[in-house]
């Protein structure tokens, strides 16, 4: 053979060669190719099942479905899955055609803020793609297949009226692929002519090395990186710390669908990418309730360890936290070397607070140690190290009795656990029985506090019980996300198009209530357990709820004061201060029996106090009338030395200041005249106080603030439209007085942020302004609110913790309460002159607005949607006292009316 013949012949043979391999790699040949490998890596969740049409017969046929198919997305599927089958003559035919066919559905980022799904069916049998020919040969009214070509492969798109985009299809090999975004498409056929694309299977090795192939209704393959994925693309730059923290730790899980008992349940093993392992093995001795009654009712997001060892979560170090070098070494010389990690119980719970709208995020780390004090005095020598040059003298505080360290390091927490728990500008830390309480804020710390006072938790609560039944002892790590108490931080930090799309369809997402993922040792795996729990309950009516007289008390004159609720030292139960028109004091048990009767000089002008006169624990009543001030025990008798009188002054208010919880109490006194007065335990005049006088009578009750990184501040609001503020000997600090107004009938409120640059007290003028003054002394803030008319009254209305405030706009015949956004809450016709407000929070589900109609003598309780609890209205021209019941589900509201103390209930 000639030479030129044999190079004709192997250039024959080669260009056969290189066609056959050509549309081998472009799946013009048949082969049986894994539908996997043509979804991207960036692919944020996948579905795959080989029973698809039994997986969404199983979907629509869940109660659930009826709500959550009106979102366009699903109500859209469902509309063209029931065309689909119509068209193919139902019958099975769609069933068979799909049945043991790989069926993949992936979600995949296609823009900054967008996500769509990308189909692709692996077929066993060609044949089964006939169906393909049955749907193009008829085409719905009104509608069309166009075709175009990429990369030599045909890529049909289906267009028809009834669709808002076009769908993109294409068959490779035996894969059929479509989407609506019709790059998706594309890159499934780069895919496939590409085997060095790194894929969603490539990409996740280590999910189909343990599972290879679907089972039951289907396994969804998620990483925790994917997750962050989602969390940034719905998000508006805010930080989820505790997500990004998850998702840089590389793992990924496989996970079975199944519908169960008012559950979607989700139920796999995980696994890190890097082959790394993490000791789920949960504690054998300890207790994964001890933390029952320390967990508020305000927590949103509730993160439980349940280990052998607290020590092992810090071997899964996050690699993207910034440990601050020196903090760190600091941390590891004064407390890690020390063996502050050692008697640790392996008990440790992290907590998120629902949030509040233009607040930061509240945060609790519990931490069950043994040793407990040892752990205190580690911190104390740890915090005297700190340069505390540039920081407020005070280290420490005081609240319910309760001592409140700061460590004002950043981060402190999660360069104690490596890079765990993060979120920690600043950590209040406070001791509860055997359990370390660490809280992101001076404000998270005290609504702790309070809430464990008050048994507002979940140990205390029945509706919560099924939360703490989720604690098993055998799952060494529990997460816990409560959508309804999330769902202001969902609005809050979700960009302007998911907002909106959050908003609209609220009602429908949020009748899924409860997520929780379960992790537990199962061998050398991980065995996971995500539960996604919904209810269909309606929503309870006006008509559903009841309000019942639970108690009335009688009196022999009218009451023109209270009920103020006092605890009884002796039981802490509550108690009951009024006061009659002949100026007698009553203190009453919760039974409505009186303790005692005490005739004073006049009317009492100022709160109830309860003092520890006598550092024995047993609590005496402080409180003012016009004239004098009273120390009273519970047995009706005077403290030697009270009452005492200011010469000449008519008191106003009065409020009780104890500086570090010594119990060497001051009394911060205002007079109608225009003067402060500070009085020692005994009722002395103090120096530098004696007297303090400002422009006019004050707005509200003088107080003392204790703001940890600013130190002590005295503040003072004038009606004349100043605000004051004193240090402790009675000196104006910088910039003080600040002008705010022409003048102020409002309250305030402090909102602390840990320095005196950030933290903000704010009020509203008698027209109707909004201002802010940080605790330097510098006006931040004004926002003129809108003045429907000339004679329209505005109040700043805080809660009965301080926590929480909204606006109320009082008009001639309406009344109109805004959020701190001053956004409208809801608006109701009042046709009263005489009105005043109250308002009680006990969580983001838990509010009540009080309208005080005093000439009527009507007293309204609203929720924050503006709808009427008590259909009729309860009798009195006083406030009212409100509490909420945990265990019971219900609240308690006391008032008085004419000569009448009552007691109410309202169950939820």
């Amino acid at each position: 053979m000639s030479t030129r013949r044999i190079v004709i012949t192997l250039l024959i043979i080669f260009g056969l060669a290189g066609g056959i391999f050509y549309f081998v790699k472009s799946g013009f040949l048949f082969s049986k190719r894994n539908a996997i490998e043509l979804v991207s890596a960036e692919a944020v969740l996948v579905f795959e099942t080989t029973e698809p049409v039994m997986a969404w017969n199983q979907l629509v046929t869940q109660p659930f479905w009826s709500r959550i198919s009106e979102l366009p997305a699903l109500d859209q599927a469902q509309y063209q899955v029931m065309t689909l089958d119509s068209l193919l003559g139902k019958g099975g035919k769609l069933e068979r055609a799909l049945k043991g066919n790989q069926f993949v559905m992936s979600w995949h980022p296609v823009g900054r803020e967008e996500f769509d799904f990308l189909f692709t069916i692996s077929f066993r049998d060609l044949s089964n793609l006939d169906i393909l020919k049955d749907l193009e040969n008829n085409l719905p009214p009104l509608s069309r297949i166009n075709t175009r070509s990429y990369s030599n492969v045909e890529i049909k798109e289906f267009q028809s009226l009834d669709l808002e985009r076009n769908l993109s299809y294409a068959i490779i090999g035996n894969v059929f692929v479509a989407s609506y975004s019709s790059f998706l498409v594309e890159d499934a056929i780069r895919y496939a002519q590409n085997s060095n694309l790194l894929n969603f299977k490539s990409s996740n090795k280590q999910l189909f090395d343990a599972l290879p192939r679907p089972k039951g209704l289907g396994v969804i393959r998620i990483s925790g990186q994917a997750i962050g994925k989602v969390i940034n693309g719905i998000s508006r730059n805010a930080e989820f710390k505790m997500i990004e923290s998850f998702s840089r730790n590389g793992i990924a899980a496989n996970l079975e669908l199944k519908f169960l008992n008012d559950q979607v349940i989700m139920e796999g093993h995980a696994y890190f990418s890097d082959g790394k392992e993490f000791d789920f093995t949960a504690s054998k001795s300890g207790n994964p309730k001890s933390f029952q009654n320390l967990v508020s009712n305000r927590t949103a997001v509730y993160q439980q360890y349940h280990l052998e060892d607290l020590a092992q979560i810090s071997k899964l170090e996050d690699k993207g936290f910034q440990f601050t070098s020196t903090l760190k070494g600091d941390i590891e010389k004064s407390l890690i070397d020390k063996g502050f990690l050692n008697d640790l119980t392996g008990e440790a719970a992290f907590l998120l607070f629902e949030l509040i709208s233009n607040e930061p995020q509240d945060k609790i780390l519990l931490l069950q140690v043994n040793q407990i004090q040892n752990k205190i005095q580690l911190l104390r020598a740890f915090n005297a190290g700190i340069d505390r040059s540039e920081l407020e003298e005070f280290p420490s505080d005081f609240y319910q009795q309760m001592e409140i360290i700061r460590i004002a390091s950043e981060e402190f927490p999660a360069h104690l656990f490596g890079g765990k728990f993060q979120g920690f500008s600043d950590t209040y830390i406070t001791v509860v029985n055997d359990v370390l309480v660490f809280a992101n804020s001076s404000k998270a710390i005290k609504l702790f506090i309070d809430d464990i006072n008050n048994d507002n938790t979940w140990g205390k609560s029945l509706n919560q019980r099924k939360l703490i039944d989720n604690l098993s002892p055998e799952n060494g790590f529990y997460f816990m996300l409560d959508i309804h108490r999330f769902w202001s931080a969902i609005i809050e930090n979700s960009s302007p198009n998911w907002k909106s799309f959050f908003q609209k369809y609220a009602p429908q997402l949020k009748s899924f209530e409860l997520l929780n993922l379960k992790v537990k040792e199962e061998g050398k795996n991980n065995a996971v357990i995500l539960e996604l729990g919904y209810s269909m309950n309606p929503i309870k009516s006006v008509q559903d709820v009841l309000l019942t007289e639970n108690r009335t008390v009688a009196f022999s004159n009218r009451l023109t004061y209270g009920p103020i609720v006092v605890q009884n030292f002796i039981d802490r139960s509550q108690e009951f201060v009024v006061q009659d028109e002949a100026n007698n004091l009553y203190l009453l048990t919760s039974e409505g029996e009186q303790v005692f009767g005490y005739n004073l000089d006049g009317p009492i002008v100022s709160g109830i106090h309860q003092v520890d006169f006598f550092k024995n624990g047993k609590l005496q009543l402080l409180f003012a009338t016009q004239n004098q001030v009273y120390i009273i025990d519970r047995l009706g008798n005077l403290v030697s030395g009270f009452p005492v009188r200011i010469e000449g002054q008519t008191i106003s208010h009065l409020n009780v200041v104890d500086y570090s919880n010594s119990r060497d109490y001051r009394y911060f006194i205002a007079s109608e005249e225009g003067n402060l007065y500070l009085l020692d335990k005994n009722g002395n005049q103090l120096e530098g106080w004696n007297p303090k006088s400002i422009s006019g009578p004050v707005a509200t009750a003088p107080a003392h603030h204790r703001i940890a990184g600013v130190g002590d501040r005295m503040v003072a609001l004038s009606s004349k439209g100043q605000l004051y503020f004193f240090n402790r000997r009675g000196e104006p600090e910088l910039g003080s007085p600040i002008r705010l107004g022409d003048e102020l009938r409002s309250d305030y409120i402090l909102l602390e942020r840990g320095s005196a640059q950030e933290s903000r007290l704010v009020t509203i003028t008698k027209e109707g302004e909004v201002v802010q003054v940080n605790l330097k002394g510098e006006l931040t803030y004004r926002n003129q609110l809108l003045r429907p008319d000339r004679e329209s009254k505005f109040y700043l209305i805080k809660d009965q913790k301080d926590d929480r405030y909204v606006f109320a706009v009082h008009e001639y015949n309406k009344v109109t309460v805004l959020d701190s956004e001053y956004k409208t809450v809801f608006s109701v016709d009042v046709f009263s002159e005489n009105l005043e407000f109250q308002y009680f929070s006990f969580g983001t589900d838990k509010n009540i607005f009080v309208i005080v109609d005093k000439s009527q003598e009507f007293i309204y309780l609203y929720n924050l949607d503006g709808i009427l609890l008590n259909t009729l209205p309860i009798i009195g021209d006083h406030k009212v006292e409100i509490r909420y019941s945990g265990s019971q589900n219900q609240y308690s509201i006391y008032s008085i009316s004419g000569n009448k103390f009552a007691e109410y209930k309202l169950p939820i």
